[in-house]
């Protein structure tokens, strides 16, 4: 050895040889448990499954599905479970039609599909349009009411009639306005106070039929 060299130490080849030999084999074993741990493929299931989704899709959204049972929940609720075309099921809760009218969903579902509330029963194994919601559940795509509730077409029948009351009125205080200046039989102030007093007379006469 050299003055103040220290001394190096040799590591025999064979031993590095070894280490080689022993990563090699564990990776080897290891390849062999991924193998063996591998699930077996469900390629074909799936085939089947998407396929019968396709014959019952209707767009983006929504597809055919069928009405699987029908399920009295509770004095107030209604709940109806579904099958999607791949087997799945889903359900979905109606508020129970009482009295029975085209305001409630569930009404309107049995009415499209053909029936009366007295054959309720018969729309299980009747085929529904779904349409997937925004937060990923099912719903029936049921369509608006056919015909407006009679309290609101009255209320609104109501309003329609005082607004033309009060148009009528307001024609009336004109010409009767045109009818004063011209004569000069009445003073200006009472004239619009009496205008105005028949207006509001006749609009509280409305209100009460």
């Amino acid at each position: 050895m050299c003055g103040g060299d220290s001394p190096v130490r040799v590591v025999p080849a064979v031993r590095w040889y070894q280490m080689e030999d022993r990563d090699e084999s564990e990776t080897a074993a290891s390849r062999e448990g991924v193998r063996e741990e591998h699930p077996a493929s469900d390629a074909a299931a799936l085939a089947d499954d998407l396929g019968r989704v396709d014959l019952e899709t209707i767009d983006d959204r929504r597809l055919r599905a069928r009405v699987e049972s029908i399920v009295d929940h509770d004095e107030s609720t209604v709940r109806i479970w579904y099958e999607l075309p791949h087997g799945v099921r889903v359900s979905e809760d109606f508020e129970k039609p009482i009295p029975w009218s085209d305001r409630f969903a569930f009404a309107r579902l049995v009415d499209e599909l053909g029936y009366s509330a007295s054959s309720v029963d018969c729309i299980e194994g009747e085929s529904v349009t779904l349409e997937r919601t925004i937060d990923d559940r099912w719903r029936a795509d049921i369509p608006p009411r056919h015909r407006p509730d009679p309290h609101e077409v009255a209320h609104a029948m109501g309003e329609t009639s005082a607004l033309t009351i009060v148009g009528l009125g307001t024609t009336l205080l004109y010409l009767v306005l045109l009818f004063v200046v011209a004569l000069g039989n009445a003073s200006f102030t009472a004239a619009i106070g009496t205008v105005l007093l028949l207006c509001v007379a006749m609009v509280m006469l409305a209100r009460l039929r």
